[in-house]
């Protein structure tokens, strides 16, 4: 078994799951948006856009364990960029959604709401932290990118220290580095080097600053206010 999963790469089983995780987490939130209490404060009918989205994340899991178990390690990578950009996708229609829901919400409404904002922060995190895995070689361990410039700059990169002269990061790295942003909208490790890294980094804070504060803070105000 151990031999099963060295072979197909570990690291890009890991990402495999989580992108499932993804999956999963985003299903429910379109499932209350379309058909749980939140439908009926949307300003508009079924958002056709969630729907699909529903119907498109199975195939895109059946894809991703049917080439990381035929061990197609470089065609699987690919098709992860694909799969976790249409989960960025679904996190930003969520968003927008969400906001929508929050202009027509009332108090009864609002426990779900916070159900689906937990969620979305969820996808943040994972979404996010494959997209730093992504591109910072050698995040993927098993695809040689030796002679691509880093993205970001862990303190075992920038420095000799005992003990780390191997060291290559981890996709456990970048979802460390995804949660330090996602809560303090900086990184507390591995600053980013690149503008795409900046760039990547300025959209997860930015959904962050929106769902956690925006849309949480504006709900419990109105729990407050129906009280």
């Amino acid at each position: 078994m151990e031999r099963f999963f060295r072979d197909r790469g570990a690291s890009l089983g890991t990402v495999v799951l989580i992108v499932a995780v993804i999956c999963f987490s985003q299903t429910i939130i379109s499932y209350t948006i379309t058909f749980g209490a939140l439908r009926h404060s949307m300003p508009r009918d079924t958002p056709p856009e969630v729907t699909s989205l529903i119907v498109v994340r199975v195939g895109i899991l059946a894809v991703l364990v049917a080439l990381w178990t035929l061990k197609y390690k470089r065609a699987l990578f690919r098709f992860i960029i694909i799969a976790n950009a249409l989960c960025t996708l679904a996190l930003l229609v969520h968003t927008n959604a969400l906001l929508a829901v929050l202009f027509g919400s009332t108090s009864l409404a609002i426990h779900e709401l916070m159900f689906d904002v937990m969620q979305m922060a969820i996808s943040n995190v994972l979404i996010f932290s494959i997209w730093y895995w992504i591109i910072d070689p050698p995040g993927v361990g098993e695809i040689p990118r030796a002679n691509e410039p880093w993205e970001f700059l862990f303190p075992q990169r920038g420095s000799n220290l005992p003990h780390y002269d191997s060291w290559v990061p981890q996709y456990s790295d970048y979802l460390f580095v995804a949660f330090t942003t996602s809560l303090t909208f900086s990184p507390a490790d591995a600053p980013p080097l690149s503008r795409r890294a900046k760039m990547l980094m300025l959209l997860q804070a930015t959904i962050s600053i929106v769902t956690l504060t925006g849309i949480a803070g504006s709900a419990i105000n109105i729990l407050a206010g129906a009280e």
